[in-house]
């Protein structure tokens, strides 16, 4: 007799009682809620880094085109679309274009600027001026550095 009480409360328990249950779902939707926003942080962080690399080479390339082209070339910034371009000096050929608000980048306005508007880059090597591309945002921020004999630095 003592055996088959013991078998029946072993029966008896074949499962999670709904206490059981609500306490790990609690648990799960606290350690959810921490970590979604440090989650994200990391995610737009990622962003920026991928798209200060390829603004890094976007730039490196554009010496390399005024280069092979044997003519100057624009990097010009249009902060409304913020979109990075690299056309020939009378903008009719488009040799890159970066839109860094899109995906994959997926940078908010403001987010990023440049200290001129327009460089232009000549095919000896040398470009009419230095620039300073500033990416920000979450607290992280990437300067690209152009030197005028197209040293591109990331700091």
């Amino acid at each position: 007799m003592h055996s088959s009480v013991v078998a029946r409360r072993v029966r008896a328990r074949r499962g999670f009682s709904i206490l059981e249950l609500i306490l790990v779902l609690v648990v799960l939707g606290v350690l959810t809620s921490i970590s979604s926003g440090k989650i994200r942080d990391v995610m737009v962080q990622q962003r920026l880094y991928r798209a200060s690399h390829i603004v890094q080479t976007n730039v490196e390339a554009a010496w390399a085109i005024a280069a092979r082209n044997r003519r100057p070339i624009e990097i010009t910034w249009d902060p409304t679309g913020r979109q990075m371009r690299i056309t020939d000096r009378a903008g009719t050929t488009n040799f890159r274009r970066t839109s860094l608000g899109q995906d994959p980048y997926g940078l908010p306005a403001g987010s990023v600027t440049f200290s001129k508007p327009t460089l232009e880059i000549f095919p000896n090597g040398l470009a009419n001026d230095t620039l300073l591309i500033t990416l920000s945002t979450t607290g992280v921020t990437k300067k690209i550095w152009v030197s005028r004999a197209g040293l591109v630095q990331q700091r």
